[in-house]
């Protein structure tokens, strides 16, 4: 029995014994790589290949639907809830009707079937607008199952898949490619939808060159110019694909950028805004589908 994880690299090999006459063995599984670690938190695959030659490999016939999930419930105590049919891989985003994307809840991460209770304390990323006030909250909550013979492991607080997928489990050994064994391509396989696992939404940075960094809200006149990057580590997989910078004023959409590069600066034109505290949005959207997102607040001056 081979365990691999989302990206198909192989984490451990379990020798089968070979039983005369048995149709049917249980095996366990420790969660343990073959170093004998435990493996991030995470979703990991079984995949069975018999000595006759047969192959069960769950990833060829089953997960990969896509739902959107329409009864979320958000509530003041701190939690959102919603239900899934099945082991499934959930992204949550939240922000407002035709405005900017304030957070990422949860990030394809994985979860079980039956009721999951997610904590969000109402606010968006940055802590700037308390978005359950807001009438034109919006969230969207996909999922996409989860291939059978699925184990999701909890409880590994020492090492992220992230890294592990970007450290020590980079080189590992990758499962073979396998034809689908869907009937007439009934299944969406949303290759191009879901990233790899380890494949967070970058974490955005917005600093104003011109302004001492303090504690205090930077006071502007008019316009202020601001510098737009990404986290370093996260650099390298978006310049990898297309993207766009969406600027936002109070949940108001202001302008795109459609750039191929970072970091960008850009003169923040502000007069037609009137003076008080305003609050300036950038959605970094990749054309795979992350979003990453960055909110900080001005004083405007009249």
């Amino acid at each position: 029995m081979l365990v691999y994880d989302p990206a198909g690299g192989l984490i451990r090999e379990i020798p089968v014994p070979q039983r005369e006459g048995v149709a049917q063995q249980a095996m366990s599984w420790d969660g343990q790589d073959e170093s004998g670690q435990p493996v991030p938190d995470e979703a990991y695959t079984f995949v069975v290949e018999g000595a006759d030659g047969s192959i069960y490999d769950p990833t060829t016939f089953s997960g990969g639907e896509v739902q959107d999930i329409r009864d979320a419930t958000f509530e003041d105590t701190g939690t959102v809830s919603y239900k899934l049919p099945a082991p499934s891989r959930v992204l949550m985003r939240l922000g407002i009707r035709n405005g900017p994307m304030y957070r990422t809840l949860v990030d394809w991460q994985p979860r079980p079937a039956g009721k999951v209770i997610e904590h969000w304390d109402g606010f968006d990323a940055d802590q700037l607008v308390k978005l359950l006030d807001r009438e034109d909250f919006t969230a969207l909550v996909t999922d996409v199952t989860l291939p059978e013979a699925t184990v999701i492991t909890y409880g590994n607080d020492a090492e992220t898949y992230r890294e592990y997928k970007l450290g020590r489990g980079k080189d590992r050994p990758q499962k073979p490619e396998r034809p689908s064994d869907d009937e007439a391509g009934q299944r969406f396989r949303p290759d191009a939808l879901v990233p790899p696992a380890w494949a967070r939404a970058p974490r955005v940075e917005m600093t104003f060159p011109d302004i001492p960094e303090a504690g205090a809200v930077p006071t502007v006149k008019r316009a202020v110019n601001v510098r737009i990057d990404v986290a370093e580590e996260d650099k390298p997989r978006l310049m990898e694909d297309q993207f766009e910078v969406l600027l936002f004023v109070d949940g108001q959409f202001f302008a795109e950028a459609e750039r191929g590069y970072l970091p960008l600066n850009w003169k923040w034109e502000l007069n037609q805004f009137p003076p008080g505290e305003r609050i300036l949005t950038v959605n970094i959207s990749s054309f795979r589908g992350q979003v990453g997102v960055k909110s900080r607040k001005i004083l405007l001056e009249p």
